[in-house]
């Protein structure tokens, strides 16, 4: 007669960065500088990657398809694919420093905030480009607000305290609207 074992399964894992993808078929564990994507059925390890310092934040592309993972103190994000290995990307912020990362919904932009809201830069994995929209008035990411179909985005910049909204396309990236507001 045969019977199933139960095998408990423990990882060690950085400050709680233990995730599903969104599309929930894998888990992403973060310790120390390993990042091991495991399928989320069988917890087996199906990727592994190594991040050049300890991971302090990791992020899955709203398509499962990327994973970022940040070392914010050393302005230090690094972008796996689970479906090229291979692939990495790595995008520093510089001498401005790092304040957050995130991705942007159509999960081919990486968003970063520099320190004291210097900027916002806009990475572009597909084309390798970046650009950038100066003095962001909040650093929340939630302050952020695309439209519904993701091709625009409004941010409030803030110069010489004097706020304005202003609109872009994501297509490019340019401005298309700006709104003072009082």
């Amino acid at each position: 007669m045969a019977t199933n074992v139960n095998v408990d399964k423990v990882f060690r894992v950085n400050n709680n960065l233990c995730h599903f993808s969104r599309n929930g078929a894998y888990l992403a564990i973060a310790f120390q500088a390993n990042l091991l994507i495991k399928d989320a059925q069988t917890l087996d390890t199906c990727r592994s990657f190594v991040f050049v310092d300890l991971i302090q934040y990791m992020e899955w592309s709203s398509n499962s398809e990327y994973i970022l993972c940040a070392n914010i103190k050393r302005a230090i994000v690094q972008v796996y694919s689970l479906h090229y290995p291979q692939w990495k990307c790595k995008l520093t912020e510089g001498s401005a420093g790092l304040q957050g990362v995130t991705w942007s919904p159509d999960s081919k932009h990486i968003f970063t905030i520099a320190d004291f809201n210097i900027q916002l830069s806009i990475w572009n994995l597909e084309e390798q480009t970046v650009s950038y929209i100066q003095n962001i008035k909040s650093s929340s990411f939630d302050k952020l607000h695309f439209s519904p179909n993701g091709e625009r985005l409004a941010v409030i910049v803030t110069e010489v305290d004097q706020d304005t909204v202003e609109i872009y396309k994501t297509q490019n990236w340019k401005i298309s609207r700006v709104s003072t507001t009082n």
